[in-house]
């Protein structure tokens, strides 16, 4: 296709002319190279100059802190805090997973394949359901469970801060387990879908 051709098109498509058509394609190349148009919406895309402004968020750094707890606790899901703090789920993930390499952190705890066998038998008793990945287990007792294992190996070892859920989520992502347990007010209720 020679230059002309393609010159024409664009006339045709941009009735303003061949000109005012190359810069409404260039600006189209720029945005769609650019990030910022896969959370836009229609709208915000055909007004490009309104496409860099945020919202501001609806929350504050108190429901965000409170609804890290909840999930951390296991209070709630992911999906329920999100719900009942008005936070989107992709933001608690990112606050409380990390927003990148959230599987990375199976490889700090440094676990053996045989560590990792002893807690999913502790998890989901695979010897005596093999194929089974569900586990009523508390956070709080998994992680006491492989702390305790891994202190054979290095005394010193500790899950801190949120390393602890960050790794449940990965160990339970990279064995298909689903968490059945969390606490709702105090008490112990099962829960038919994953954390």
């Amino acid at each position: 296709m020679h230059a002309t051709d393609f010159n024409r098109k664009r006339a045709f498509v941009f009735p303003q002319g061949a000109k005012t058509g190359a810069k409404y394609f260039e600006t189209a190349k720029l945005l769609e190279s650019s990030h910022a148009w896969l959370g836009a919406s229609t709208s915000s895309i055909a007004d490009f100059p309104t496409l860099l402004k945020l919202k501001t968020p609806t929350w504050t750094q108190d429901q965000l802190k409170e609804a890290i707890e909840a999930v951390v606790k296991q209070k709630m899901r992911f999906t329920q805090a999100s719900a009942r703090y008005g936070i989107p789920k992709g933001t608690l993930y990112d606050n409380i997973l990390g927003k990148s390499k959230r599987m990375a952190v199976l490889e700090e705890a440094g676990l053996t394949p045989s560590e990792e066998a002893a807690v999913l038998e502790f998890c989901c008793d695979v010897s005596l359901s093999p194929y089974n990945r569900r586990t009523k287990k508390s956070l709080q007792s998994v992680l006491y469970f492989v702390e305790k294992l891994r202190r054979t190996r290095d005394p010193e070892f500790m899950f801190t801060g949120l390393s602890g859920f960050r790794w449940w989520w990965a160990f339970c992502k990279k064995h298909n387990i689903v968490s059945l347990y969390y606490e709702n007010n105090g008490s112990m209720n099962i829960m038919n879908n994953t954390i």
